[in-house]
Parts: structure tokens; C-alpha cells; sequence
């Protein structure tokens, strides 16, 4: 389960990237670089998660 969220939050990040370095001038606006803040803290969430073992 871990693995399909690590999944998720790679395919989200990069999507992430497309939309604030996009040439359509999304990356403008203040809530595509907030949304961009988010996805790499859950980027990195998810990563530590992954190698966090639960008991």
C-alpha cells in the first residue's frame, strides 16, 4: 500500500511540475505555487513513510 501511495504522490508531483513550469503562465498565480508547496511535502511524506516501518 505504501508503494501505490509513493506511487500517487510521484505522478501528482510531476503533474505539479507541468502546471507551474507550463508556458501558459499558470505558474503566475499564487495558488499553483501553493498547490506546488504541497505536492512536494506530500512528495517527501509519502518517501518517509515508505521507509518508516509500522509495527
Amino acid at each position: 500500500m505504501k508503494i501505490a501511495l509513493l506511487g500517487i504522490a510521484i505522478i501528482l508531483f510531476g503533474i505539479a511540475i507541468i502546471l507551474v513550469y507550463s508556458s501558459t503562465g499558470l505558474g503566475y498565480s499564487s495558488g499553483t505555487k501553493i498547490g506546488f508547496g504541497i505536492s512536494i511535502l506530500g512528495l517527501i511524506v509519502s518517501m518517509v513513510g515508505c521507509f518508516i516501518n509500522d509495527k
